[in-house]
């Protein structure tokens, strides 16, 4: 079962409700070893699949001669031992002849070549982080540790805990004096509610020192049973700590760096039965949200979230900023109630978000799932969104 992470990203990254129009986003900036690259011939780029930067600047930062064959459109880097071969357009590159997939071809922009900066640093030996808050990529230079093997045990018990809802050995993870062993009501709420199915597909040491540790991770969270839960892919950064060398490792502090949420294979195709009053009012109630939304309406706007939703205090603060810096006009283009149980709801929904008035921003248009549940007075209020997909309008 996904516990304590699980938890912590439905408080911090879960809770806004149907405001899929953010602020504007600061521009991306890339570090390695704590020192920013300077970029002179263009800025990094997100394309939705991978951050792309300039191709010459990175290979060279990196200790890589790099040579580009206009003819064939191919990049080749080197360095004693390694050869790295991309094509523009191509997803397939190659680290010394050994095909390796991209998830996005190389690229010309405005005469600059552009490559994916993951493939590039790890292909290197370097451990990449994408720091979401700061819109930055951290890429370190990565040293052999001899806590390979116990840190690699602690995530097994991390994993075995979790799946077995064992709350005893889960707490046991967690140093007594962190913050984080505040959690223990929330935690015996998710064992009660749900049953999880985690699994740590990533695991990378960051940086050693005797006794604490930096670890970044990927992990993945499918639901077995339970409430209506999207499927995530989560990506953290732990700090692990022990009193003695032969001490066991606890967690002492914990960052989300990145969540991506999925639905469950069939979610959309699959018949779900919702009586016509409660499927009416169920859209309804989200219309009315992009409504206030659009009017800049704070109290109609918070009118539609249910009060007792997590982060319900941090959206309307959220929203006041949001109103103060933009103009924007939101339009609900379809949408669909996936999951249904008589007094809670998942409604798909398909929104672009346009802007009239305001500081840069990016038009878009996304997907998302938002729960609800139903009140003791008969209405139907929103609780948590979860934004699966966006992208930019023309």
């Amino acid at each position: 079962m996904k516990l304590l992470p699980g938890f912590i990203a439905v408080l911090t990254l879960s809770s806004a409700i149907s405001l899929s129009a953010s602020a504007a986003e600061k521009p991306i900036t890339i570090q390695i070893d704590q020192q920013q690259l300077k970029l002179t011939t263009g800025a990094p780029l997100n394309d939705g699949h991978a951050i792309l930067v300039p191709m010459r600047p990175i290979f060279e930062k990196l200790g890589l001669s790099v040579v580009f064959d206009a003819k064939t459109s191919t990049i080749t880097a080197t360095k004693e031992g390694l050869v790295i071969k991309l094509q523009l357009g191509s997803k397939n590159a190659s680290i010394n002849g050994i095909v390796k997939p991209l998830q996005t071809a190389p690229k010309m922009i405005k005469n600059v070549t552009y490559v994916p900066i993951r493939f590039v640093s790890e292909a290197t030996g370097n451990h990449v982080v994408w720091n979401a808050a700061a819109r930055t990529v951290e890429i370190t230079s990565l040293q052999a540790t001899d806590e390979t093997a116990s840190v690699a045990d602690f995530f097994s018990k991390y994993v075995k805990y979790s799946n077995e809802e064992s709350y005893d050995g889960f707490m046991s993870l967690i140093d007594s004096k962190s913050p984080l062993a505040q959690i223990g009501p929330q935690l015996k709420q998710q064992f009660e509610t749900y049953n999880l199915k985690v699994s740590v597909d990533q695991l990378n040491i960051v940086d050693a020192k005797t006794n604490e540790v930096t670890v970044h991770t990927i992990e993945t969270t499918e639901k077995v049973s339970g409430p209506f839960m999207p499927n995530s892919q989560m990506e953290y950064i732990y700090s692990l700590t022990r009193s003695s060398k032969d001490a066991d490792w606890k967690i002492s502090n914990l960052q989300l760096q990145a969540v991506k949420y999925s639905l469950p294979e069939g979610a959309l195709t699959a018949a779900v039965t919702v009586p016509k009053a409660d499927e009416d009012a169920i859209k309804a109630v989200f219309a009315a949200n992009m409504d206030y939304t659009n009017k800049e309406d704070l109290d109609g706007l918070m009118s539609t979230i249910d009060e007792s939703s997590p982060g319900y205090e941090q959206n309307k603060i959220v929203a006041a900023q949001l109103f103060q810096a933009y103009d924007l006009q939101g339009t609900v283009e379809s949408s669909k109630v996936i999951d249904y149980t008589g007094d809670t709801a998942a409604l798909y929904t398909v929104q672009s978000i346009k802007k009239l008035k305001g500081p840069q921003f990016q038009d878009n248009r996304s997907t998302t799932v938002t729960t609800l549940k139903k009140t003791a007075d008969g209405k139907w209020k929103l609780v948590q969104s979860y934004p699966l997909s966006s992208e930019p309008l023309k």
